[in-house]
């Protein structure tokens, strides 16, 4: 009986070590397991309803040289993660939403991408976006749920894989095509 109240009377300070504990294992689990922006390669996708996990695991197949991870996540993830959005490579929006994200879009060149075929919306008269959905159909159907409307694929303004450090975000561009 001693021992229990001895147990019960301290019973705050194993609360405090047990949230300790999570939270240092959380930090090192994400330590081991992310990459620094220069080896990673991030989607966000403004959809109703986004497969990350297995999307990710699809364009991690063919990744380039130099890269070590591949991210989708739909916007809703930002709860978690807004610097992350903020510094994505691509992002998927729909049309009526362009405008609200305009800042965070560069325009694309042109010269690393085949265009044939593809639906192209400017922005300050630049190609900024590629269709990915025309309402109906489109790319990466399968790990996206789309809503009705168009959506357009951009690269990021703030991507370092649009051509500062590689064009790694143009071989995503062509990845996220090619997906049914």
């Amino acid at each position: 009986m001693r021992v229990l109240k001895n147990i019960l009377g301290q019973l705050h300070v194993y609360v405090v070590w047990l949230i300790l504990s999570a939270v240092l294992w959380g930090f090192v689990f994400n330590f081991v397991t992310d990459a620094p922006a220069e080896k990673k390669l991030v989607l966000f996708a403004e959809v109703e309803q986004c497969e990350d996990q297995a999307l990710s695991a699809r364009l991690e197949e063919g990744k380039p040289d130099g890269i070590r991870l591949v991210q989708a996540h739909s916007f809703n993830y930002v709860l978690f993660d807004e610097a992350g959005l903020l510094n994505a490579d691509l992002y998927i929006v729909g049309a009526e939403s362009v405008g609200d994200y305009r800042d965070s879009f560069a325009p694309l060149d042109l010269t690393r991408l085949n265009t044939e075929g593809l639906t192209l919306l400017e922005l300050d008269g630049k190609p900024c976006g590629i269709r990915v959905w025309d309402g109906q159909t489109g790319s990466a159907g399968a790990y996206l749920g789309y809503g009705a409307g168009e959506y357009y694929l951009f690269i990021g303004a703030n991507s370092v894989h649009a051509g500062r450090k590689d064009c790694a975000a143009y071989w995503m561009i062509d990845e996220l095509l090619k997906l049914p």
